[in-house]
C-alpha cells in the first residue's frame, strides 16, 4: 500500500464520521421537541407523585385515610385543573410550557411544605388549620359568586335613554356603536 490508498482511506473514513455525526445531529433535532414533550408529561407526573406523598408524610399522623385521600385528589384536581386552563386559553400553543410551569411550582410547593414542616415547630398546627380554612375561603367565594350571579340573571333590562335636547329635537342612542343619532 501505498501512501495515496492511505489518505483516501483516511479521508473516506473522516467523511463517514462526518455524516454520521452530522446524521445523529439532525436526528436529534428532528426528535427533540417531541423529547421535550414527554419530558414535560413526565416532570408533571412526577412532582404530582411527589406532592402526594408530601400530602400523605404531613397529614397521615392525625387523618383518617378518607379525609387523607380526599386532599389527594384535590391536588390531582387543581393540576389537571391548571392542564385544562392552559389547553383552553392558549388553544395548545403552550400547553407544554404550561405542564412545566405546574410541574416546577407544584415540585416547589411539596419542597417548601417539607421543609416548613421540618423545621418550624407551629407547622403542625398551620398544616391542621389550612385545608378547612381553604375549603371555607372557596365556599363562602363560590356562594358570593352564586349570588351575584342570581341576581344580576333576574334583573329586568333597561330600555335605552332617550336624551331631548334643548332644541326640541331627540338624541337616540344607536344600540350598535353607542353613539348619538340626532331625529329632527
Amino acid at each position: 500500500m501505498n501512501k495515496e490508498h492511505i489518505t483516501l482511506a483516511a479521508t473516506a473514513f473522516f467523511q463517514f464520521l462526518t455524516h454520521l455525526v452530522l446524521g445523529v445531529l439532525v436526528a436529534v433535532f428532528f426528535v427533540l421537541p417531541w423529547l421535550l414533550r414527554f419530558i414535560s408529561i413526565i416532570a408533571w407526573l412526577v412532582s404530582l407523585f411527589i406532592c402526594i406523598q408530601t400530602i400523605e408524610m404531613i397529614y397521615s399522623p392525625f387523618s383518617d385515610e378518607v379525609p387523607l385521600f380526599a386532599l389527594q385528589f384535590g391536588v390531582v384536581l387543581i393540576m389537571i385543573q391548571w392542564a385544562m386552563v392552559g389547553l383552553h386559553m392558549y388553544e395548545g400553543r403552550r400547553f407544554w410550557g404550561i405542564l412545566v410551569a405546574g410541574a416546577a411550582t407544584l415540585w416547589g410547593v411539596s419542597n417548601g411544605m417539607s421543609w416548613l414542616s421540618s423545621n418550624w415547630k407551629y407547622a403542625d398546627l398551620l398544616f391542621r388549620i389550612l385545608p378547612p380554612a381553604l375549603l371555607a375561603v372557596s365556599m363562602i367565594s363560590f356562594g358570593i359568586r352564586a349570588r351575584a350571579r342570581r341576581s344580576s340573571t333576574h334583573q329586568a333590562p333597561q330600555p335605552s335613554p332617550l336624551i331631548h335636547s334643548t332644541e326640541g329635537s331627540q338624541i337616540k342612542l344607536s344600540p350598535i356603536t353607542g353613539v348619538g343619532i340626532r331625529k329632527a
